[in-house]
């Protein structure tokens, strides 16, 4: 019996192990290698589409009802953004065929995970929460039901 105890805890150890060393394998092969972003990739993908806010939530990820938001959040719903390669940006409004109702500059920070924008009613430093080809997520304090809170404000390529 003693013979048996020890081939079973043998076993248990073993399997252990291997679960120890596939849970740090699959742990190292996470998103922590991939690579930081650099100034040229964050340039690339925010000058490869115009963008429209499809979405507003709370830092949670909550979408938030547009009632809820003061007005010039929500004008941005209506207005295709778009970054250019001479760090200028331009709100663009499709109901007019795409004329310029405002304009600015823009600047990634030097960490390149966030982004200085210098536009009437829209300024400030962004935070990127997330920037591929099909999605921008900026961070900003607005107003939600009149008191200043932090908000995701998620775009999509405009088409």
């Amino acid at each position: 019996m003693h013979a048996t105890m020890t081939n079973t805890a043998l076993s248990l150890s073993r399997l252990l192990t291997a679960l120890l060393l596939l849970t740090t394998g699959l742990m190292a092969c996470s998103d922590t290698n991939s690579p930081a972003p650099t100034a040229a990739s964050q340039t690339e993908l925010l000058v490869g589409n115009n963008w429209r806010v499809s979405n507003v939530t709370d830092a949670s990820g909550a979408t938030l009802n547009r009632n809820r938001l003061n007005l010039t959040t929500n004008l941005l719903f209506d207005l295709n953004m778009q970054f250019r390669n001479d760090n200028t940006v331009r709100a663009l409004d499709p109901t007019q065929g795409n004329i310029v109702v405002n304009g600015g500059t823009w600047t990634l920070a030097t960490d390149n995970k966030s982004i200085d924008v210098d536009v009437k009613q829209f300024k400030g430093n962004f935070p990127l929460i997330e920037l591929n080809r099909s999605k921008m997520i900026l961070r900003q304090s607005a107003p939600v039901d009149g008191k200043d809170t932090p908000i995701n404000l998620e775009f999509s390529p405009a088409l």
